[in-house]
């Protein structure tokens, strides 16, 4: 059985999928431990919301006759007393202060499934950039291998001609060039897997990511979808706190009794005991004034949470559009002009010939490094707009 645990814990520490990166942050990124230690807090305010205020104890002696302070016998007045006062909730006010708690754990809950979307949209796009400049880095260094195996070559057999020495010149200029854009894609892989690292709160050395290219679904069915958006419904569960504390408001205009108990003792008299209640009097209108300032809160939140439907409905139109973008200009390159310059580039270097044909073959690999740089763009691009209307429409894989 250990041996099992053990094996099931170096598969979770050591995957490098997108799936497993993105459970390994649920499970341990520290931004959502301290959303989980806030809602162990309101665990404890919920127990506190039931319990009544404090008593109050309160000790006195009553008639102390300066002639002779000690003596306790001299009349009936004089007593040593024990008083307790005890506030009393008016029906309701505790169930509507514990409902209103209720409602902050529903809208803290709701917080913590915000931040897991928010970490697998960021591990995502994260992913799909490195996949992006890897392969990026894969072009480059078969450029630079190419261009310095023709460089060699034809160094080799014109070593006369003033002509072929400009075309090598430019061939090692753009080798130059090569291996500027070479060291550029290493500093930002590396800054990416630093920060996968820390979104998915785990050493990470290298990425899987399916990166398969689909038809888009139609944009209607993320619209349909905006309602299970985690920030908008983090908005209603705010309007939800914002609707029970208007409850505790309205409940505070109500008298709270305190209920009081005396307990009097008399030297060489009978002791006895005296209960009384008293009310706290909410002359002042506070009380009023705080219930108009919750509601008003409650029509504001409400405001708030049609607006951000609003905006998301915006976002996703717009994401979208680009989505549908990159994935046209995926299949034209797919489709048309790859495959015209692949063929042209077969063309050129099979008549490498003189220093004229080096300087067009070099072009044209210029041109087919950029096409091919549009191709890889445009992929990762679909995935980062996909992973965002995954995002939008609340999907936490």
């Amino acid at each position: 059985m250990k041996l099992f645990a053990l094996f099931l814990v170096s598969i979770f520490l050591y995957a490098t999928s997108v799936e497993t990166l993105v459970e390994h942050a649920k499970n341990s990124h520290l931004s959502l431990e301290a959303i989980k230690h806030k809602l162990s807090a309101l665990d404890n305010e919920y127990a506190v919301s039931r319990n009544f205020a404090n008593p109050e104890l309160s000790l006195s002696m009553s008639d102390i006759q300066l002639q002779d302070i000690s003596n306790r016998s001299l009349e009936p007045m004089q007593y040593t007393a024990i008083n307790i006062n005890q506030k009393i909730p008016y029906f309701g006010k505790r169930d509507a202060a514990s409902q209103k708690i209720e409602a902050q754990k529903a809208q803290l809950n709701m917080s913590l499934e915000e931040v897991k979307v928010k970490l697998t949209k960021a591990i995502k796009i994260s992913a799909f950039t490195i996949w992006s400049l890897e392969e990026q880095l894969k072009i480059v260094d078969d450029y630079i291998s190419l261009t310095k195996q023709n460089i060699e070559l034809f160094s080799a057999y014109s070593v006369n001609d003033s002509s072929a020495h400009m075309s090598i010149m430019n061939a090692e200029l753009t080798l130059s060039q090569l291996k500027i854009k070479k060291s550029k894609l290493d500093s930002a892989l590396i800054g990416q897997y630093k920060n996968i690292s820390y979104l998915s709160d785990m050493d990470v050395t290298s990425v899987e990511a399916d990166m398969g290219m689909s038809e888009p679904h139609p944009m209607d069915y993320y619209l349909d979808a905006v309602n299970s958006n985690k920030t908008y419904k983090m908005k209603e569960a705010e309007l939800e706190v914002a609707s029970a504390d208007v409850k505790v408001k309205e409940l505070a205009g109500f008298i709270d009794p305190v209920v009081q108990v005396g307990y009097f003792r008399r030297e060489k008299f009978e002791d006895y005991m005296s209960v009384g209640i008293g009310f706290s009097l909410p002359i002042y209108g506070s009380e009023r004034s705080k219930e108009e300032v919750a509601r008003k809160i409650v029509l504001s939140t409400k405001s708030e949470t049609e607006d951000t439907r609003n905006q998301l409905s915006s976002q996703i139109s717009a994401v979208y559009t680009q989505l549908q973008s990159s994935y046209k200009i995926y299949n034209i390159l797919q489709n048309e002009l790859l495959p015209q310059l692949e063929h042209m580039k077969d063309l050129t270097s099979s008549s490498l010939k003189s220093g004229a044909d080096l300087f067009l073959y070099i072009q044209m690999l210029e041109k087919k490094l950029t096409l091919d740089e549009q191709n890889i763009d445009a992929i990762a691009l679909y995935h980062q707009n996909l992973a965002t209307l995954e995002a939008l429409i609340g999907e936490e894989l």
